[in-house]
This record gives structure tokens, sequence and C-alpha cells, in this order.
């Protein structure tokens, strides 16, 4: 089992890496409890932070300084009943999970996780149905956590099954699974999740490295099955923040059949600040994106500012009195 499985500490990632654990690096803690498995920790090239993956799973000593500041995104000010995220009128995010396979520096719902919070669907499931009963507007689910894909394939079967009997037109599943864990996508699991379709996959892969043979099958059985997947890439500096790095990611995924979604802007959560890069890298990659890549290969650079319009796109040209401004 994944979970079962885990490696928590640095000198487990490096020994499962075949390396050698710096002493230093053996000391260093975080608020947020660091795990991941030996399949992605076995990508691990260097045990220090110029090494992506490794600054991906391993605790940085700034994160040790951070302070817990409670529900950054403001999330709980959009979640009508526990579970449900709500920013927009016809769609809304479902947090089935808090589990994954491996835990992300840079999560999003760290906070949750550090704080000991719980994301039982047995619990939440019923009540947000109860909410969609009278919220019919609601047409669209996104299906996220933690990752979805670490329960067993009955649970998330029962998940998906209860919001099509309830009227949901569209789902999304959002996973990291296809990146830290591709063994978990089986053909079998494909196959259960199709009689369910349309189901749009959303996966998480943040450097070319993480597009291994394992990665490509596990999109191939999605892709087989006739399941749209999108990609969603963080913004992270040290990790892929040139656009020749992005370049070669987004060339892998359309091979793979997968769409380049979003370049997300780091979130602005504590314990991820050194990983934050200026707005003006971001649209200088995409600037430089757009020169190299065809349209199916370059996302939309995107900000999250939920107190305010949520996902904002930004871009390196805009308009005035019917004029093209272009950024430097």
């Amino acid at each position: 089992m994944i979970i079962n499985n885990r490696l928590t500490s640095v000198k487990e990632v490096c020994e499962c890496a075949g390396l050698t654990c710096p002493a230093e690096l053996e000391a260093v803690s975080s608020p947020l409890k660091m795990f991941t498995n030996s399949y992605y920790a076995s990508m691990i090239k260097k045990a220090d932070y110029s090494d992506p993956i490794f600054a991906m799973t391993v605790p940085s000593p700034e994160e040790a300084e951070a302070k817990n500041d409670c529900d950054p995104l403001e999330e709980e000010k959009f979640m009508p009943v526990p579970g449900l995220i709500r920013r927009y009128p016809d769609r809304a995010v479902y947090t089935a999970t808090l589990n994954c396979a491996s835990r992300c520096r840079h999560c999003t719902r760290r906070w949750q996780i550090m704080e000991g919070k719980a994301a039982n669907w047995r619990e939440t499931l019923p009540k947000v149905l109860d909410f969609l009963k009278s919220h019919t507007e609601i047409e669209e689910i996104i299906i996220s956590g933690g990752d979805p894909l670490t329960l067993p394939d009955e649970e998330l079967i029962e998940i998906v099954s209860a919001f099509k009997l309830q009227g949901i037109k569209v789902l999304r599943i959002g996973t990291r699974m296809p990146v830290t864990f591709p063994m978990r996508v089986t053909k079998d699991l494909c196959q259960k999740l199709k009689a369910y379709s349309p189901i749009w996959i959303q996966t998480h892969f943040n450097h070319p490295v993480e597009v291994t043979p394992e990665a490509c099958e596990a999109l191939k059985n999605l892709v087989d099955a006739g399941f749209p997947v999108n990609n969603q890439t963080v913004l992270l500096k040290g990790v892929n923040d040139d656009s020749r790095v992005l370049e070669k990611l987004f060339r892998l995924l359309i091979q793979n059949s997968v769409r380049p979604y979003y370049l997300f802007q780091c979130d602005k959560i504590p314990g991820t600040e050194h990983f934050w890069t200026p707005l003006e890298t971001g649209i200088k990659i995409m600037k430089e994106l757009r020169e190299k890549l065809s349209g199916i290969a370059v996302p939309t650079f995107i900000v999250d500012r939920p107190a305010l319009e949520g996902k904002v796109p930004l871009s390196y040209a805009t308009a005035k009195e019917n004029e093209i401004l272009f950024t430097e």
C-alpha cells in the first residue's frame, strides 16, 4: 500500500535514491511532516535542493521558520458545508481526502494538514449531496484532496457514482498520482471510472524528469479509456522557473495526449516562500514559450486571488484603445 510504505525522513529518502544523506540535512524539520514513496524518491539524482524532486519532497530550512497562518486562501469562507469549496456559481471543489502518495512542499492545503484537520468523505459527502439538492445550478464538481486516488477503487467509485446520481453533469478528478505513483492508475480503475463519463482528469506534472515510462503508461491508460487529461503546473523557484525546462515538460505532455492547462503562480502559503517567483518571471516565461511552442502546448498563466476575482489569467500582452501593448 502507498500510505503504509512511506519514507518519512531525509535519510530514508536519500537511501532509497542510493545517495548519502548530508549530515546537515538530517536535522531539517518542518511543521508540515514529510513523506514520499520509493518510486518518487528514486527519481532524485542529487541530495540537495538543486535537484527538482528533492526540492519538492524534502523540507527546506526556510519551512521551519514559517508561521502557520490559518486558511491563507480563505477556503473556509467559501465552504457552505464541510468539504465543499464553492467560489463560482456553476462549479465547486469537493475535498474527499487529505491523503496523498507524496507530500509536496508547496502544498496548497498544508495548513489543514498541520492543524490535523481530517477529510473523511463518508462524513462529509451526505451533507454535500444535501446541499446540491437545493443548488441545482452547480453542474460541475472537482473531486480533489489530498489525492482522491489514494482511496480504494470501490470508495472512489462510490463517490463518483453519488455525484452522478445527484445530477452532476461533469466531474473532474484532481490527482498527482500519474506523477508520484503512476502504478495506481491501472487499466482496471480506468474502465471502472469510464462508466461514469464525462470525467476530466486534472494532473500535476511540474518537471520533465517526472515524465517517466511509468508515468507515460498511466497517462496512456487514462487516454485510452477516453478521459481528457489536463495538466496544472506550479511555477516554483529553483525547480522549473526556466522556459527551457517548461518547454521540455510541455512538449512531453502533448506527446502523451495531455494538455498543458494552467501554469500557476505559486500560492502564497506560509512555508512556501522559497518557491515564490516574481510575477514578471512568469510573464517573461510565457512570452518565451509562445515563441517556441504551438498553441496546444502553451498553458494559461494563472494567479489565484481567492478573496477577490478567483483565478486571474495573466499575459505578456494586453490592449488599450484598440491597440495591443506588450511587456518588454
